[in-house]
């Protein structure tokens, strides 16, 4: 009977999940009204969730306590990445195909699959099992599996925009303009000449004599055209603006919204004062800050809508069979097999193998482990969830 009161309530939290995927699906939505969703939901939804939820769920205390689960992910991702990178070589995938394998494996939708679930289990009778104790509340235990499960979301947050945007990035064979510009004067150098080469050029005709100009003897033209042809560098300021602009080219595609509502969150977070200030009831701050939740709100089932929409439109084929964006069917049949291999299997397996290791071998890495049944749960169910790159952010 225990067995069947499990899966009662593992198909009750999955319900809201599906039914309003299957709603999306029934809208038929086209091309352009799921992009139109994609853009608001990453733009505003996705970022206004991560703000509300991490700002209401954790404090430092918390972070400290919990400082093994960021970690615990981080070498999650680690093996998914090998497995990825193994496997694709082994089954000769595309590279830019098995760069989109490698981050559908990495990084695990817990932004908006993990939340439903967790409050599905919560809001079950049969999820007493979950409960600390006499005094503990179904509702406190979701908040808490909230709370794990945001500790997760940042790390996932910050990885997936910054690696994940730099795994995805195809390697480039020239350096950029930016780079160009810290050797020449010039951002841009002139047709098939180096940098220096320029430079040298210019300084000779700018201190060429001149026709109307005296005469010199043998040994000072010498001179002059030896100190003509002298490199000459570009000055220290024009040097680091170059830098700098090389350094904000690779960091400001990391920069999107999610990725910045975290950090301003985690801001939050450390600044006990201001966090208190945000949620005190009664006040202006108070108001911006439910004005972010409902945002966040809308988050879960626009994006489930779009899913489930995505499933109505059918795929198309490419036409020919070349191209470095070509992947044959064969090919597309073996990454589907690899991703769902890494996320529904390996990852889970690595994870719970190493959550039973800490509980039994070293509970002192994490006292809540054995304390809090909720956070074992929520590991696992993090894990286990499908990836989180999809038609939307591609």
């Amino acid at each position: 009977m225990a067995g069947m009161e499990y899966v009662v309530t593992s198909t009750q939290a999955l319900a809201k999940v599906v039914i309003i995927s299957a709603a999306g699906y029934m809208l038929h939505l086209n091309k352009a009204g799921l992009k139109l969703l994609a853009d608001v939901t990453i733009s505003i939804l996705t970022p206004a969730l991560l703000f509300a939820k991490i700002t209401k769920s954790l404090d430092r205390q918390m972070l400290g306590d919990l400082w093994l689960v960021p970690v615990l992910y981080v070498v999650l991702g680690l093996v998914g990445l090998v497995w990825t990178r193994w496997g694709g070589q082994r089954m000769r995938l595309p590279d830019g195909f098995r760069r989109l394998c490698s981050v559908a494996v990495f990084f695990s939708n817990v932004n908006i699959m993990l939340i439903p679930i967790i409050q599905g289990i919560a809001s079950s009778p049969d999820s007493r099992f979950l409960l600390r104790g006499k005094e503990d509340t179904p509702d406190a235990m979701a908040d808490r599996s909230i709370a794990y499960g945001m500790i997760i979301a940042i790390m996932n947050n910050l990885l997936r925009w910054s690696v994940g945007v730099a795994i995805m990035t195809p390697p480039k064979g020239k350096r950029s303009n930016a780079l160009n510009a810290v050797d020449s004067f010039e951002p841009i150098g002139a047709a098939d000449q180096p940098p220096m080469q320029q430079v040298c050029v210019r300084r000779d005709e700018l201190l060429a004599p001149t026709a109307t100009g005296a005469l010199a003897d043998e040994e000072g033209s010498r001179v002059s055209s030896d100190r003509a042809r002298l490199p000459v560098k570009p000055a220290a300021g024009r040097r680091w603006v170059a830098m700098l602009r090389a350094v904000w080219g690779v960091v400001s595609p990391c920069l999107t919204p999610p990725l910045c509502s975290v950090v301003a969150a985690m801001v939050v977070v450390f600044l006990p004062a201001l966090q208190s200030a945000l949620l005190e009831k009664g006040t202006y701050a108070f108001s911006i800050w439910t004005s972010i939740d409902a945002c966040g709100e809308a988050c879960i089932p626009v994006t489930l809508l779009a899913l489930g929409g995505q499933l109505g439109i059918p795929r198309e084929e490419k036409p020919g069979g070349s191209g470095a964006d070509y992947v044959a069917e064969r090919e597309l049949r073996l990454g589907v097999v690899l991703v769902l291999v890494g996320r529904f299997l390996v990852a889970p397996v690595f994870t719970c193998g190493a959550l039973v290791a800490i509980y039994s071998y070293a509970p002192w890495l994490a006292p809540l482990l054995r304390s809090d049944p909720a956070l074992f749960l929520t590991l696992a169910i993090a894990s286990a969830t499908p990836p989180a790159i999809s038609l939307l952010t591609v």
